[in-house]
C-alpha cells in the first residue's frame, strides 16, 4: 500500500500567554492579537484551540474569543459564542471548511463584545491561548 504525505503525522501545538494590554483596538467592538511565539506550519491540519481564561477581560459581560488567522479571524473557531468575560477554560474544534492550512500562517486572536473595544480591555483580561494542529510532513 503506497502512503500520502499525511500517512506521516506530527501532532504538534502553539501556545502563548496573551494579556489585555496587548491587544491592538480593531476599531469598534473588537480587539486582536497575533501571536509572537510560533506559526501553524504550511500542510497543516488545525483540529481546534482552548483558552483558559486567568483573569477575566472586564468591561462587557457581552466579550467572545474566536482563534483564526489575520484575514480569517474565526476561521478556527466552530463555537463562536466562547466568553472571556470569567476565569474559564473554553475551547472549540474547527470550523471543518477551514481547516487546511497550505502555507504557514500566524494565529490571530479576537476579542468581540457588545461595546467599544476600549471597554472591554479596560483593566484586566489575562488568558493562554494554545491551538492542536496535525502537520502533514
Amino acid at each position: 500500500m503506497e502512503r500520502n504525505a499525511c500517512d506521516a503525522v506530527v501532532k504538534k501545538l502553539v501556545s502563548q500567554s496573551l494579556d489585555h494590554a496587548s491587544f491592538t483596538d480593531g476599531a469598534g467592538t473588537s480587539g486582536y492579537i497575533d501571536f509572537t511565539t510560533g506559526q501553524i506550519p504550511g500542510n497543516s491540519l488545525v483540529l481546534g484551540w482552548k483558552a483558559v481564561v486567568s483573569e477575566a477581560f472586564d468591561g462587557d459581560t457581552t466579550a467572545v474569543i474566536t482563534v483564526g488567522k489575520s484575514g480569517g479571524t474565526s476561521n478556527w473557531t466552530g463555537d463562536t459564542d466562547l466568553s472571556c468575560a470569567a476565569a474559564a477554560t473554553v475551547g472549540s474544534a474547527n470550523a471543518v471548511a477551514t481547516s487546511y492550512e497550505t502555507a504557514g500562517v500566524t494565529p490571530r486572536v479576537t476579542v468581540t463584545g457588545g461595546a467599544d473595544f476600549t471597554s472591554i480591555f479596560t483593566d484586566a483580561g489575562t488568558m493562554v491561548v494554545t491551538i492542536y494542529y496535525v502537520h502533514c510532513v
